[in-house]
Order: structure tokens, then C-alpha cells, then sequence
């Protein structure tokens, strides 16, 4: 029954420490949080000031799912993006003969020369 005890208060001891990082991240995400929402800004991009931004939160730890889901989803990007390129070599090959590049400046004047009339809003 003392080992039984002795393990149960490891365990308490580590999930009570747990909970302490926890609380600790919480509070440093929400103070974070706190200081952007105190700052009403408009979303112009990245800025000088990025990395000053960027670098509180390099401390939180994120899941290795969501990382692997995040590489998985770049993967597939590549590939797709590789897959487009192919077909669209692929098609320019095709139908090179058939259609003659037009020297355009715009799609307002390769639309003209085609005959399309521009969509109205909807």
C-alpha cells in the first residue's frame, strides 16, 4: 500500500506542477492577448515590428500534431502546386498550335480582341 501511495503522490505532485504551467502559459498568452486588443490597429501586413510581436509567443509550446498537420499540409501544397505546373506546361504544349499567344497588355484588351463582354457585378 506505501508504494501505491508513494506513485499516487508522484503523480498529484506532477499533474499539481501541470496545472501551474498552465495557469502560468494562460496568463502570459491572455497578458499578450490583452496588450494587442488594448491597441485598436488595422491589418497592414508584416511590419518592422514583427519580430518584436512574434518573439513572446516563441516560448508556447505547440502539439506535435498540429505541427505534423501543418508540414502535412505544406506537402501537399508542393505537390499541387508542382501538379498545376505540369499540366499547365502540359496544356500550353497542347494547344500552342491551336491558339496563338495574343500580345496584350490586359485582360480588358484579350478581352476585346475575343469578343467577351465584361461580367456585371452581381
Amino acid at each position: 500500500m506505501t508504494t501505491l501511495r508513494q506513485r499516487l503522490a508522484t503523480v498529484l505532485a506532477r499533474l499539481v506542477e501541470f496545472v501551474a504551467k498552465v495557469q502560468q502559459r494562460v496568463h502570459e498568452l491572455r497578458s499578450v492577448l490583452g496588450r494587442q486588443a488594448a491597441k485598436p490597429a488595422e491589418h497592414v501586413g508584416a511590419t518592422v515590428q514583427f519580430g518584436r510581436e512574434l518573439r513572446p509567443l516563441r516560448e508556447l509550446e505547440v502539439s506535435p500534431e498540429l505541427v505534423s498537420d501543418i508540414e502535412t499540409e505544406l506537402r501537399w501544397g508542393l505537390i499541387w502546386h508542382e501538379f498545376e505546373r505540369g499540366m499547365q506546361s502540359e496544356i500550353d504544349r497542347v494547344f500552342s498550335q491551336y491558339l496563338p499567344e495574343p500580345e496584350c497588355r490586359d485582360f480588358d484588351e484579350l478581352r476585346e480582341r475575343m469578343g467577351l463582354q465584361e461580367l456585371a457585378a452581381a
